[in-house]
């Protein structure tokens, strides 16, 4: 039984020899691909920069100049005047507040002064909320709230 098994293995074998010979796929050449050398070269250092003399004792002494002041935006002076921070979501600036009532236990949104947070039942930490939050509405239902 096992010579009969080997025999046909072995004109299989030479079938895909003889397939590869007649124009099949070509055979993989055993030389590896040779590459160039690689180059070594060292930097050289650049010409040294000129020193600016020290100021002797009758100079002025160097004034170095202040960045410009930020520049900010009536709303964004309303809102931190107001006590929110001035932030920034996909390029839009928002003003976002702490709630008087954040973490206050809450079973509806008219619990609230902002949104009551579903999961841990909570007012939110934030005014307004942004991306999606589970909340509840002010009958008690759980909703998915998305703010970009």
């Amino acid at each position: 039984m096992r010579r009969p098994l080997l025999l046909l293995a072995l004109l299989a074998l030479g079938a895909c020899r003889l397939a590869a010979d007649a124009g099949g796929p070509p055979a993989l050449d055993p030389q590896p691909l040779a590459a160039p050398p690689v180059e070594v070269t060292t930097l050289t250092d650049p010409a040294p920069a000129a020193v600016p003399p020290a100021p002797g004792p009758g100079s002025a002494p160097e004034t170095t100049a202040e960045p410009p002041p930020a520049v900010v935006s009536p709303s964004q002076l309303a809102c931190e005047k107001a006590g929110g921070s001035y932030v920034t979501m996909k390029a839009l600036f928002t003003c976002v507040k702490t709630p008087p009532d954040a973490g206050r236990r809450c079973a509806r949104e008219s619990d609230c002064s902002g949104r009551c947070l579903a999961r841990s039942q909570t007012c939110a930490p934030l005014d307004p909320l942004l991306g999606c939050n589970d909340i509840l509405d002010d009958e008690g239902r759980r909703i998915t709230l998305c703010l970009d």
